[in-house]
């Protein structure tokens, strides 16, 4: 994935990239759900397995997706107020 500074970056761009994080953390956000989900259903008919545990590995990667996603909105936000 390419690396750009938010700064770089003219006010058109940025609501683009901040709509692309954005689909991406809802889309986090759901997989998350319904792994929470499968894991609750796995623990309650199988006991204790690996995909009981599954989600607490996406969810700080769903937690860096969501500060990328402020990160934008505040140089959005910057960008507006001066």
């Amino acid at each position: 994935m390419k690396t750009t500074k938010l700064s770089d970056l003219s006010v058109d761009e940025l609501k683009k990239e901040e709509k692309k994080r954005s689909s991406i953390h809802i889309s986090y956000s759901v997989l998350i759900g319904f792994m929470i989900g499968t894991s609750i259903y796995a623990t309650v008919k199988h006991g204790l397995t690996f995909v009981s545990i599954l989600p607490l590995f996406f969810i700080p990667m769903n937690w860096f997706i969501w500060k990328s996603k402020k990160e934008v909105s505040k140089e959005i936000q910057s960008r507006k107020s001066n």
